[in-house]
C-alpha cells in the first residue's frame, strides 16, 4: 500500500515535469506548481551561462498592486552569496507575468516565467535559491526555495 501511495505522489511530478520546492523561510504564498526545465528532483543542476527556463503557475496576488518586482537570492550554508536578478528581469510586469497584466487586483491569478541565461558568481557548489515576486507595497506575492547544484 505504501509503495502505491509513493508512486501516486511521485508520478504527477514526473509526468508533468514539475519541480519540487519549499516555501521561503521568511514566508509568503506559494504557486500551485513550479516547473524548471530539466529538473524533477532536488537539487536542480543549473549550468552557469546557460538558459534557465522556469515557470510557476497558479500564483494569486494577495493584494492589489500597480507593479511587481522579481527577486532571486542564492545562499550557501545560510550566507547570501551576492547574486541578484539582472536589472532587465526585475520588472515582472514587463517580463515574466502571463495570464494577467499589471496593475493586478487582489486575488488575481497569473503565471510567471523566468527565461534567462545567468552567469552565476560561484560554481561547484550547492546553493539554496530563493525566487519571489513582491508587490509595490512590499507584500510578498509568492516566494519559493529550491536547492541547486551550480556547475560551469
Amino acid at each position: 500500500m505504501y509503495k502505491f501511495l509513493l508512486i501516486v505522489a511521485i508520478l504527477p511530478a514526473i509526468a508533468f515535469g514539475q519541480t519540487p520546492f519549499r516555501p521561503c523561510r521568511a514566508g509568503g504564498p506559494v504557486p500551485d506548481s513550479v516547473a524548471i526545465e530539466g529538473c524533477t528532483a532536488l537539487p536542480c543542476t543549473i549550468v552557469s551561462g546557460s538558459p534557465l527556463i522556469a515557470r510557476a503557475t497558479g500564483i494569486r496576488s494577495p493584494v492589489a498592486t500597480p507593479t511587481v518586482e522579481a527577486h532571486i537570492v542564492a545562499r550557501v550554508l545560510g550566507l547570501d552569496v551576492g547574486f541578484r536578478i539582472p536589472e532587465e528581469l526585475r520588472d515582472a510586469c514587463a517580463v515574466g507575468i502571463s495570464g494577467a497584466s499589471c496593475p493586478l487586483a487582489a486575488g488575481q491569478q497569473f503565471d510567471y516565467t523566468l527565461n534567462h541565461a545567468m552567469t552565476l558568481p560561484l560554481t561547484g557548489i550547492t546553493a539554496q535559491v530563493e525566487v519571489g515576486l513582491t508587490a509595490a507595497d512590499g507584500t510578498r506575492i509568492t516566494c519559493i526555495e529550491i536547492d541547486a547544484q551550480i556547475v560551469s
